[in-house]
């Protein structure tokens, strides 16, 4: 008997099984093993299959990324050549635009110049016909004469 609740607990005689039943049994289980390892082969097979068509396809996707950035590292390269020659045409405006900066007061102070000798002469032309002394109209036109040269190196 047992402490719990006053149960008596029996043993069953345990049965002995023949020698066909115990065959039988093994085939059972023998068919069941290889029904279920045909059944693994054949899902390792088909996870295989899958697993190289993974594979080739992540192979695609590097050989296409792979050539989609060596395209975009060639337009990179073109673009950096081509920032190198823009760079050199700026430097060489902004030398021109130097130039130039130093250039005009020159010029202006050119046409100044050669706009004071115009007027210089109009002015010098008018007082030789007003003149009536031979002698001053000689010398008049002598300084006429220096202030021609003088508007021919200007224009020059």
């Amino acid at each position: 008997m047992s402490a719990n609740e006053g149960k008596v607990h029996r043993l069953e005689p345990v049965r002995q099984p023949n020698v066909a039943e115990e065959v039988v049994e093994q085939e059972t289980v023998e068919e069941k093993s290889g029904a279920s390892a045909t059944g693994v082969a054949e899902a390792q097979k088909d996870m295989s299959k899958v697993a190289m068509i993974v594979s080739l396809l992540a192979v695609l996707l590097l050989v296409i990324f792979f050539f989609g950035m060596n395209r975009n590292i060639a337009g990179l390269t073109q673009e950096v050549q081509s920032l190198g020659v823009l760079r050199e045409d700026v430097a060489n405006l902004d030398q021109r635009m130097l130039q130039m900066k130093q250039d005009v007061p020159v010029q202006m102070k050119r046409m100044l110049a050669h706009d004071i000798v115009n007027e210089m002469a109009m002015k010098a032309f008018y007082l030789n016909d007003s003149l009536e002394d031979e002698a001053l109209r000689a010398k008049m036109q002598q300084v006429m004469q220096g202030l021609k040269e003088i508007r021919e190196g200007l224009e020059k």
